[in-house]
């Protein structure tokens, strides 16, 4: 018998974006969760809703500050 977690739909893994102090977090009323890079505003470079998962990011910070590799 299956247990509640396993009946959910798991959410794919966003990657970096998980962890980027830049990317903020939307949840749709309809119970989408869509990642949105803040650094779209400033440079064009960086699309505003990344397709996901995100491998490889240049403008990639750590949530913690510490530094990190950005690939």
């Amino acid at each position: 018998m299956a247990s509640a977690e396993t009946d959910r739909p798991q959410r794919p893994a966003a990657g970096l974006c998980e962890t980027c102090r830049n990317a903020r977090i939307i949840a749709a009323q309809t119970g989408s969760t869509f990642y949105r890079c803040q650094l779209s505003a400033t440079d064009m470079r960086y699309p505003k809703y990344p397709r996901i998962p995100v491998l490889r990011c240049g403008g990639y910070v750590a949530q913690d500050g510490a530094a990190a590799k950005p690939y």
